[in-house]
């Protein structure tokens, strides 16, 4: 399967994405992935009991076999860098293990220390996993190092300094060698700043300076930096961040200056507005070609609305539902009728916090969960009709599934209820199997990245239910067998019979078969959701759907640490089951890697 077929795209979730090049390339670090996983939880389950020789031996063995193995796939980049990350996890592991059998008293944060610089010759050759296990573990490294040494409060400029300094460091490296990261320190570093920024406002010695240079040298900086390298993204973001710090001062000031009452928080809503206007007509003045310089103003209007939007919450009580649905009315005409980007900024959060309280203040004086969700299905509605920018559209499904849950739980989710379990479950299963019915019409539409995101986070919610059920609610289930097996596994093997049936008709290839075998083993074995992860990821790898790409894969990582917890099986059966999963994905990629070969010579004249 070339990516020439993927040009003019049907935008469906299909067996035959799996097909694609890169998806392959997923295919096998994810097998790779779960294979590692499995050993994992197997040592960690018999830890104890394993001699302290062994102990010492498993992850050196374990080290030394995969930067063999990292040589041998050079060629391939994908199994290589996994390698590598994996020789650097136990590179980890075994400081963690020297440090527990020896019982040397060191510090913990020599451990980590060590680890880091054992890390470096690891950077050689280029990996962006090694790069940022890194980064992660040298900054514990330094927190550590104050921590033990009792110094964290009597010397935290201190600390703060050596953790400007680190991250300047760490990011000089990334933008030279791994500039996909930027985004991690732009935000990282806005963290430190606005934490700096806080201390300088409110520290147990307000109004030191130093604080107030450690919070701003850094982003502006950064800033200076993006703005050569003519990066507006980069540096409208950064700006952002530095102005969001700022302002901390700003309310720090104005909670002195001004009464808590209607007419102060209108002042503050204006001073923020105000000064995220500054900065971005000073970003339109340096970078007068791109459009990325409204960013700050679209976050000062968000602040101001929020502000604004507080009274309906403190001051006006009740009568907030009829303001609040005057601010969804006034939200709604904006949208439609301006385009100036603070405005439509600002309307977007009139309206979610009109929306608020709406719901809010109803749900209080009817105490009926049913009712609000009807008025939240309407939002919903509404705002779809109005074609809003698909993140509103998300936030307004995400609370609709929240209301559902409530709905079903009459208010009380915190219960151990069976019935409230599997009610949870038949929704999770229905609405997935509806939105892969009606997939044909969604994913050509303007929204589709808007459902696929909430897709991943019902798939979110069902991992998280399962941990909750495995490990906090202790439930006899009344049910019989044959329920209990239709919701666990009916829905889901219902699903994966659609998945199938529903694609593409004259595709009746290999992948169909492959497919349905790994989601039927998968199923079975209770990983139905890292079968649904491994169909979007294949959807958002063929269509370029970054974020899409991004999140499921933050959510396959998430899953494997899930997985220790979840399963109601014996570590072995687990590690077992897992181990097998890893390798039916590696056979799928071999086959599917061969099948490929195999049409492209074909295919040759």
């Amino acid at each position: 399967m070339t990516d020439s077929e993927f040009s003019a795209p049907k935008n469906e979730f299909s067996p035959r994405l799996f097909c694609k090049a890169q998806v392959i390339q997923y295919l096998q670090v994810i097998g790779l992935s779960l294979i590692a996983a499995s050993i994992v939880y197997l040592i960690a389950a018999n830890w104890l009991m394993i001699p302290k020789y062994l102990q010492l031996a498993i992850p050196m063995t374990l080290l030394l076999c995969s930067a063999l193995s990292s040589i041998y796939f050079t060629a391939h980049s994908w199994i290589r860098q996994s390698l590598d990350c994996i020789s650097g996890l136990m590179l980890g592991m075994s400081m963690a293990v020297i440090g527990q059998v020896y019982q040397t008293g060191a510090d913990s944060y020599l451990l980590f220390l060590i680890w880091a610089v054992l890390l470096l010759p690891w950077l050689y050759r280029p990996n962006i996993g090694v790069f940022a296990l890194f980064c992660a573990v040298s900054q514990l490294a330094l927190s550590l190092f104050f921590k033990q040494n009792f110094l964290f409060e009597q010397k935290e400029l201190l600390y703060l300094f050596g953790m400007n300094v680190l991250t300047a460091l760490s990011a000089a490296f990334c933008l030279k060698f791994y500039p996909a990261l930027r985004f991690v320190f732009i935000a990282f570093i806005a963290a430190i700043s606005a934490y700096c920024m806080f201390n300088f406002c409110s520290g147990q010695a307000p109004y030191q300076w130093p604080y107030l240079a450690l919070s701003i040298l850094l982003p502006l900086c950064l800033c200076g930096y993006f703005y050569k390298q003519r990066l507006s993204l980069e540096t409208s973001l950064q700006a952002a961040g530095l102005a969001a710090s700022v302002s901390i001062l700003i309310f720090h000031f104005a909670e002195h200056l001004l009464d808590d009452s209607i007419a102060g928080l209108l002042v503050l809503a204006l001073l923020i507005f105000a000064w995220f206007a500054v900065i971005s007509l000073l970003l339109i003045k340096m970078l007068p070609n791109t459009q990325f310089a409204v960013i700050p103003l679209a976050i000062g209007a968000w602040f101001a609305g929020i502000i604004l939007a507080s009274l309906l919450l403190t001051y006006w009580q009740t009568f907030s539902i009829l303001m609040g649905l005057a601010f969804v009315a006034l939200a709604w005409w904006m949208i439609r009728r301006v385009s100036c980007v603070f405005a439509r900024q600002f309307a977007y959060c009139l309206w979610l916090c009109g929306q608020v309280a709406v719901l809010v203040h109803t749900q209080m004086l009817t105490d009926s969960f049913t009712l609000i969700l009807l008025i939240q299905l309407s939002f919903t509605l509404l705002c779809m009709l109005s074609r809003m920018h698909w993140l509103i559209v998300l936030i307004q499904l995400a609370a609709c599934y929240g209301l559902s849950i409530a709905t079903l739980g009459r208010g009380n989710l915190f219960r151990a209820d069976e019935h409230l379990f599997f009610s949870i479950m038949i929704l999770n299963g229905l609405l997935l199997i509806g939105l892969l019915c009606t997939g044909i019409w969604w994913l050509k539409s303007m929204y589709r990245q808007t459902f696929s995101l909430w897709m991943l986070f019902i798939v979110w919610a069902a991992a998280v239910l399962q941990t909750l059920l495995s490990n906090f609610m202790h439930l006899d289930f009344s049910f019989s067998p044959a329920v209990q097996n239709t919701i666990v596994y009916g829905l889901p093997l219902l699903w994966l019979c659609l998945y199938i049936g529903l694609s593409d008709q004259h595709d009746a290839g290999l992948e169909k078969w492959l497919a349905g075998a790994l989601g039927f083993t998968l199923i079975l074995m209770g990983y139905f959701e890292i079968f649904l992860l491994l169909v979007f990821l294949s959807w958002a790898v063929a269509y370029q759907q970054r974020l899409v790409q991004g999140l499921t894969i933050v959510l396959l990582i998430l899953m494997l640490w899930l997985l220790y917890y979840n399963l109601d099986l014996s570590f072995l059966l687990k590690s077992l089951s897992i181990l097998v999963s890893g390798a039916l994905l590696l056979a799928m990629a071999q086959l599917l890697m061969k099948s490929s070969a195999v049409k492209l010579q074909g295919a040759a004249p």
